[in-house]
């Protein structure tokens, strides 16, 4: 079982590598919340044009967020449904991984796409400091 992790610790040096990845996934949610446009507890899914439950609502990455230089990368990272990111990407559509790629591409559109395909051919490895640094970011970032 993980290891219970206080999100608002100061002490982000005595994490793990894990636990600071962990940590940083938790803010880039938070960041993009305090950005979001939040009627009545709903947020509006971009690619299905609908409204949602926050808790309906989850970071979607068009590049898959193993790809560590896009993992936090604000134009990779949207707020999308569910419904389109667990549901939709189960359908299959030609020319495309999934019906939700698909959509996800049409709403990023070309510019973003080709930086976003650039940008995921680079090799990033993470060390604690740019773990750290992107917590801070996306922390500062929000009301909380």
């Amino acid at each position: 079982m993980a290891k219970r992790i206080d999100f608002n610790t100061e002490d982000l040096e005595s994490l793990t590598h894990s636990q600071l990845k962990r940590v940083a996934d938790y803010w880039l949610r938070q960041y993009l919340l305090s950005k979001a446009d939040i009627r009545n507890g709903r947020i509006r899914c971009p690619i299905k044009g609908k409204w949602y439950p926050i808790n309906k609502i989850q970071v979607c990455h068009y590049i898959d967020r193993a790809i560590m230089c896009l993992r936090y990368d604000l134009i990779n990272c949207h707020l999308i449904s569910e419904e389109s990111n667990v549901w939709d990407a189960r359908i299959q559509i030609e020319g495309y991984k999934s019906k939700h790629h698909k959509d996800y591409e049409e709403y990023l559109g070309e510019k973003n796409i080709k930086y976003l395909l650039e940008m995921s051919k680079n090799i990033c490895i993470f060390a604690k400091e740019d773990y750290i640094s992107k917590i801070k970011f996306f922390k500062n970032g929000t009301s909380v």
